[in-house]
């Protein structure tokens, strides 16, 4: 429970944050698919039964996948514009949108193994740059718009710096519920820890 819990708010903050961006900037639809993705993550996932939980982290992720893509369909013109200065606006916008995607990715792992382990948090930032160089080469088609090994690095660190963060605070929370709480056979319930009763 406590797993699903810290998950479901982290990979369901970001998207609200960044679909404040998005309806500043005028792109209502592009804000309002952040938003259900936020209320996805965040609402339904601690609610549901485990596959339930796993088919909304997956979702989530998919529609987060599908966001990007529209977005680096978009022309010149038609690119949502972030309210910062010169390149800070593509900066911003790339380190966002790769590490919420690598933040999913993990958190669509999580519901299905049991523990906060490196080489996942590896795996999803892994994932999320390989999308991002499918997505660099995709945006190299659009009328105005180019692919550069520049953005493929900046998605690459905005995934592993995601990742890696996300496990840092997943481990921290495994630790600190696993010296307060004992798991039941199959880690479908807690139970409060009790000290053994000394021997009179």
């Amino acid at each position: 429970m406590h797993k699903r819990v810290f998950t479901s708010v982290i990979a369901g903050a970001v998207p609200f944050i960044i679909s404040a961006i998005f309806f500043s900037g005028g792109q209502s639809g592009a804000g309002m698919l952040c938003l259900l993705i936020g209320i996805a993550a965040a609402v339904i996932a601690p609610c549901s039964k485990r596959n339930r939980q796993r088919m909304t982290f997956a979702g989530a992720t998919l529609a987060w996948m599908g966001l990007i893509f529209y977005l680096s369909s978009l022309t010149q013109p038609e690119t949502p514009k972030i309210p910062l200065p010169g390149n800070w606006q593509s900066l911003v916008g790339h380190l966002a949108l790769y590490g919420v995607c690598a933040s999913l990715i993990e958190a669509s792992i999580w519901a299905w193994v049991s523990e906060f382990r490196l080489r996942w948090a590896l795996t999803a930032a892994a994932t999320a740059a390989a999308y991002g160089v499918s997505d660099e080469y995709h945006q190299s088609f659009v009328a105005g718009r180019y692919g550069t090994v520049e953005d493929v690095l900046v998605n690459t660190v905005a995934a592993i710096a995601a990742a890696v963060v996300l496990w840092f605070f997943g481990r921290r929370w495994e630790r600190r519920t696993k010296n307060t709480t004992i798991f039941q056979p199959g880690g479908s319930s807690l139970c409060p820890q009790t000290p053994p009763a000394e021997e009179s």
